[in-house]
């Protein structure tokens, strides 16, 4: 599973972010813009509960901000949304 959020006033450098729930690990990407451009940081946690943690009490990140897109296929980014 993977989603996206765009901040509605970005924090430092941070404007858009990205959760991909993979089967052992839920990654956290960070992005400078809204452009469909890889992540300039990265976080790794080990539930999505954890991930939607930091986004809700360090980036104020609403549920109702999350945009739920496909998975990568294999090969792919998992930062990118293709």
């Amino acid at each position: 599973m993977r989603m996206y959020a765009l901040l509605t006033e970005p924090i430092g450098d941070i404007s858009k972010v990205m959760i991909y729930e993979s089967k052992y690990r839920v990654y956290l990407f960070l992005f400078e813009t809204h452009e469909n451009k890889g992540a300039n940081a990265d976080y790794c946690y080990e539930t999505l509960e954890e991930a939607m943690e930091f986004c809700n009490e360090e980036l104020n990140i609403v549920e109702e901000q999350w945009v739920v897109i496909n998975d990568p296929k294999d090969g792919e980014q998992h930062d990118i949304i293709y």
